[in-house]
């Protein structure tokens, strides 16, 4: 058996989800919609089912899907991008996957802001990565220029960043975001930009690139 996975536990939105079902619990443990979600969106899938093909699509993702990704993108973060700009996974944890298979070389260093979704971790490991923690503090979570400081080696290449942070549930703000691209720039850092969870903010907030 491959000796990282071996070494791994069951994570914990396994055992919350798995409680959960036992105790029939609401379950805030990992990110299940509380719906059916959008009947129209129900109604459209169900469409593409039965009237177009449900075969291997190109690999990029069906045209007019890359182009719907780059419509939202434009009409809610206003970013000017091409149907080429963009490429469609399965789910955020395979567009992870390759992006840290692509960039990281065995003994790379990556910076991880903790607490941080599980797949982090292994998905670095498995890389041939090195992470490299930063833990944020309660009760703000904030991401501190110092601390970044304090991690950085010559042998780092990426940082990860999850904004809107989860679990932690914070926001990074324009001036946190601004420190991290500073950082990054000074030391020649990838930054690789986890978001699934911008859509998810309360109390007027607005998701920031």
């Amino acid at each position: 058996m491959n000796p990282l996975y071996a070494q791994m536990s069951t994570t914990i939105f396994e055992a919350m989800s798995a409680r959960a079902r036992e105790t029939g619990a609401i379950n805030l443990g990992q990110g299940f919609a509380d719906g059916r979600g959008p009947e129209e969106v129900l109604e459209a899938a169900a469409r593409a089912l039965l009237e177009k093909s449900n075969q291997y699509p190109p690999m990029p993702g069906l045209p007019e899907l890359r182009q719907a990704v780059a419509d939202h993108y434009g009409r809610h973060q206003g970013l000017d991008l091409t149907p080429e700009e963009v490429i469609v996974t399965s789910g955020a944890t395979e567009a992870l996957a390759a992006s840290l298979f692509a960039l990281i070389e065995p003994g790379d260093e990556v910076i991880l802001f903790q607490p941080l979704y599980d797949a982090y971790v292994p998905l670095v490991r498995q890389a041939g990565g090195v992470p490299r923690f930063v833990r944020l503090e309660p009760p703000h979570w904030r991401i501190d220029a110092a601390a970044l400081e304090a991690v950085v080696t010559p042998r780092t290449r990426i940082l990860v960043l999850n904004n809107p942070l989860n679990p932690a549930a914070t926001m990074c703000s324009a001036a946190d975001l601004a420190m991290i691209a500073d950082f990054c720039v000074a030391h020649d850092l990838i930054a690789v930009c986890d978001e699934v969870w911008e859509h998810v903010t309360f109390d007027g907030a607005r998701h920031l690139l």
